[in-house]
């Protein structure tokens, strides 16, 4: 995109390329799994011309990103967050932003628990965490856990949860499809389903003094986090969130690019200037 660059950024789980563009106080996109930063391609445009400098972060082993160097899973991202965060601040201080989709939403809130004062605000696109585990729940993620079966399963997940088929989600869809069948990448996908089912990805009963002002964004379609469940959990437990819901599936970022970009605005309005 233009006036974009990539940097990469050292960290425990090794390099991990991190998009920037634009000019200003900080807003981070975390993208879900699978997927890479290109999953926020219709957002940043209009973002950066907000004032802002918009880094979108490939996960290892998504993207510009290379394989990690040992576990991959939710926690393990949150901690390369964090690691990416404190590398960049030199050179961008002050609070940032963060906006997360599922297991980028996960990792927004696990960082924003630990280092509140760098937090500014969360935008959470139907993130992780608030997940009530069951008999059924535990199997589908110890099969998208695993590479024989997630190799014919990531692909139509990805058309099931997304909705309305816009030229960035249908690019996403394509990704998810790419990512079944590349073994490396599919390596990492599972590696993160199986993270959903460790202690440290439950985040119910960790939030509710976080002291951050968060936007939830849940589509109405959404299959894989619903929003009868997942997202009303989220909305009771987050102090003071406000959830706002759009007719999408998972990621109303590239399936309503739009409408999600006016609630943002409106949030992103009320935070403190940095």
């Amino acid at each position: 995109m233009t006036n974009e660059h990539t940097r990469l950024v050292p960290t425990s789980a090794g390099p991990v390329a991190c998009h920037l563009r634009g000019a200003g106080p900080a807003i981070v996109l975390l993208h879900a799994n699978p997927g890479d930063a290109r999953d926020f391609d219709a957002v940043v445009a209009p973002l950066a011309e907000g004032g802002r400098t918009v880094i979108r972060l490939d996960w290892p082993g998504y993207g510009d990103s290379p394989a990690p160097e040992g576990p991959a899973g939710a926690p393990q991202f949150a901690r390369v967050l964090g690691e990416v965060l404190t590398e960049l601040r030199a050179d961008e201080p002050g609070p940032v932003v963060l906006v997360g989709n599922s297991v980028g939403g996960y990792a927004a809130l696990a960082y924003a628990l630990r280092e509140p004062g760098r937090v500014a605000g969360l935008v959470l696109i139907a993130p992780g965490g608030f997940t009530r585990l069951n008999p059924l729940s535990r199997t589908v993620c110890r099969l998208m856990g695993t590479p024989a079966t997630a190799r014919w399963l990531l692909g139509p997940l990805a058309s099931a949860y997304t909705w309305r088929r816009t030229p960035a989600a249908r690019a996403a869809l394509r990704r998810a499809y790419a990512t079944a069948r590349d073994p490396r990448q599919r390596a990492v996908a599972c590696a993160v389903w199986r993270s959903f089912l460790d202690p440290e990805h439950d985040l119910r009963d960790r939030v509710a003094g976080l002291p951050v002002p968060v936007l939830l964004t849940w589509g109405r379609g959404d299959p894989v986090l619903p929003l009868l469940s997942d997202g009303r959990r989220a909305a009771r437990l987050l102090p003071g969130a406000r959830l706002s819901r759009f007719w999408c599936g998972h990621e109303p970022h590239a399936e309503m690019p739009g409408a999600w970009l006016t609630t943002v605005r409106a949030f992103l309005a009320t935070l403190p200037p940095a």
